[in-house]
């Protein structure tokens, strides 16, 4: 990497980390330019000239860490959906304080921008296989919001145990009656 291009990513991640020590304070919405720019040692031209919103700052520093997760635990191309949907997980656990701060902040826009691209790859709908992955995706992220909801209770493993089901079986038992299944709000 040339010393033009270690620059550059390290003021963007001065900016990212600066909107994020922000965060833990104050809305997002509330947060000012001047004040991330500020925070961050940086001028306004700067953050300009890399990023055009907050979301986009979000978007960058998740894609670092994702990264750099990527290096230190390769993805298990060659393993099965068992294989991957734990390393996915096992990756959102170490995350957990940030993923919170996001929830928290009600960023989940960014978290599914940033999911759908460097998990799924489904931001483009010439990709083959389009509907299933974002169908897949969009699942997979639901997980993810519960279990941002409940607190990270559950370990990962037990996540991607879930994710692999063909259905919500306990729940199809229950829900279950002498004439097929019982619609939510009544009881089987």
């Amino acid at each position: 990497m040339g010393r033009r291009t270690e620059t550059t990513e390290y003021l963007k991640e001065c900016i990212a980390d600066a909107l994020l020590r922000l965060m833990e304070t104050q809305p997002v919405d509330k947060i000012k330019i001047q004040d991330i720019t500020d925070l961050a040692g940086v001028g306004r031209m700067t953050y300009f000239r890399y990023f055009s919103s907050k979301g986009e700052v979000l978007s960058y520093k998740l894609h670092l860490l994702w990264s750099a997760w990527a290096q230190g635990h390769p993805y298990p191309h060659q393993g099965g959906p068992a294989d991957q949907a734990l390393w996915f997980f096992s990756f959102c656990a170490s995350l957990q304080p940030l993923l919170a701060l996001l929830h928290r902040q009600g960023q989940h826009q960014v978290l599914l921008e940033v999911f759908l691209r460097e998990v799924v790859g489904a931001i483009d709908p010439t990709v083959p296989g389009f509907y299933p992955r974002m169908y897949a995706g969009y699942g997979i992220l639901g997980v993810l919001m519960g279990w941002l909801q409940n607190g990270f209770r559950e370990r990962p493993e037990d996540l991607a145990r879930l994710v692999l089901l063909p259905t919500w079986e306990g729940e199809d038992k229950k829900r279950t009656g002498p004439e097929g299944p019982v619609p939510p709000g009544q009881g089987a």
